[in-house]
């Protein structure tokens, strides 16, 4: 018979913030961590370790962890404090606070370093703004706000999307004092697709501050029937304006095909 097991470890955890992934702010160091567990909860104290198995959650302030399993690896510190450095989290896992979720097969939150991996299917971060997928995994360092999706990387905001082989993702503190997001840099197979036009290239940045978009290598630019080439393009989200530009150091050239009938927007200049 499957039985609920509760244990809140009333210990001061010694570290700036308990956090996995992008929870730092949701949970404070002086607050007990409440680990709970379906079916058992093992305390190896010769491995100092404890193991949770079976729809376990673990809380601590507002931020939560959901899996199958969770190991928590811990030492003992000063004043014999237990000091937990690293949480492994195994299928179904769901880690969330009052605005973000995460989910994926596996995650590891290294504490000391502030670095969380998370890798398998389903990878996805969901802000309130955002949608970030990869196939083969996810980090964020919590200390430095910066998150990496790796392996078909995608980013959705609205009805325009980002996609990359790799995307390096940067978030800073609002006047709210929540994160928000301040750039994505995009390397390899860039493609950002607008209800007006589809750019690819083989690196880019996003400015969120600005709404705008840098693509740089073998760019292209496709509005419905025109398309235009060169090497390097900036794209304004917001006023769907694009411009596209030759190479200032060999003299690469803009290449364009438009159609009759057809009205792009788009600017093109040469040498810039």
């Amino acid at each position: 018979m499957l039985y609920k097991i509760f244990l809140t470890l009333l210990v001061i955890i010694t570290m700036p913030t308990f956090s996995f992934a992008q929870l730092g702010n949701e949970a404070s160091s002086d607050q007990p961590i409440e680990i709970s567990a379906g079916q058992a909860l093992e305390w190896k104290q010769k491995d100092l370790q404890y193991i949770a198995r079976g729809d376990v959650i673990i809380t601590q302030g507002k931020a939560t962890i959901k899996a199958d399993t969770v190991v928590a690896d811990y030492r003992e510190g000063k004043q014999s404090k237990t000091e937990i450095w690293r949480l492994t989290a195994t299928d179904n896992v769901i880690i969330s606070d009052a605005e973000n979720i995460i989910t994926g097969d596996k995650g590891v939150y290294l504490i000391d370093g502030g670095i969380a991996t998370i890798t398998g299917s389903n990878l996805k971060f969901t802000t309130p703004e955002q949608v970030i997928t990869a196939t083969e995994k996810m980090e964020y360092a919590t200390d430095k706000g910066t998150a990496t999706a790796i392996g078909n990387a995608k980013v959705v905001q609205g009805k325009d999307t980002l996609t990359s082989s790799r995307l390096n993702v940067y978030f800073k503190k609002d006047d709210n004092g929540k994160n928000a997001l301040q750039k994505i840099d995009a390397v390899g197979r860039v493609k950002i697709v607008t209800p007006d036009e589809t750019l690819t290239g083989d690196s880019g940045t996003y400015n969120a501050e600005n709404d705008t978009a840098t693509i740089n290598g073998n760019v292209k630019i496709i509005r419905g029937a025109n398309t235009l080439e060169g090497a390097r393009a900036t794209v304004n989200l917001t006023s769907k304006i694009s411009k596209i530009f030759g190479n200032e150091k060999t003299g690469g050239r803009v290449k364009g095909v438009f159609f009759p009938g057809s009205t792009p927007t788009t600017q093109s200049e040469e040498q810039q």
